[in-house]
């Protein structure tokens, strides 16, 4: 059985992320506008890549869940789990 070790993906963090590694790509502009809606100006969308912009400094959790969730949708499920309660969790699907 694979485990998702989520914590270290968290840990990972790219500041930028190219085009062609984004899972789901097609959908991205969806991704990008909830995450704005949450956050504003999480991500910077630029010719062949995406930037993490986030309003804190830490970063806070949302934040940081929100990114992955827009480069890595397919840990959606395990993303949810770790989310701050509140609204939040319904955006993740």
């Amino acid at each position: 059985m694979l485990t998702i070790d989520l914590q270290s993906i968290l840990n990972s963090i790219p500041n930028e992320v190219n085009w062609q590694d984004i899972v789901q790509f097609k959908k991205l502009d969806q991704r990008v506008a909830i995450a704005s809606e949450i956050c504003a100006n999480l991500i910077g969308v630029n010719e062949g890549y995406i930037e993490w912009c986030p309003d804190n400094n830490p970063q806070t959790q949302l934040e940081t869940l929100l990114w992955w969730w827009v480069i890595r949708p397919d840990l959606g499920a395990a993303i949810a789990i770790e989310a701050p309660q509140g609204n939040y969790q319904s955006v993740y699907p």
